[in-house]
């Protein structure tokens, strides 16, 4: 969840081990590893919106580096992505379920 909309639903292995959501990578590449070899991403960018007035289309778009410029009007729709996950992202909008 960002800013108050659900942005992936996934069981907790899946979601751990392949996350598909911008945000859902940003999240655990920020999580802290003991091990040495581990190359942290940089951390996202930006202020954490307002949830009284969220920007207008995805509510992460302006610290997401895979935006495009449909996220800055339109809202993502929850959509299936493979069987028991839905990602809220443009990025998947041509894709239909996986087989799985």
């Amino acid at each position: 969840m960002y800013a108050g909309a659900i942005v992936e639903t996934a069981p907790k292995s899946l979601l751990y081990s392949d996350p598909q959501h911008p945000y859902s990578k940003a999240l655990l590449d920020a999580v802290p590893r003991a091990d040495p070899s581990f190359v942290r991403q940089p951390v996202v960018a930006g202020e954490v919106p307002s949830l009284l007035d969220p920007p207008p289309g995805c509510r992460f778009h302006p610290r997401c580096a895979a935006a495009m410029e449909r996220c800055r009007t339109e809202v993502p729709r929850l959509r299936e992505t493979s069987r028991n996950r839905q990602v809220a992202c443009h990025l998947f909008e041509d894709r239909g379920p996986a087989e799985t």
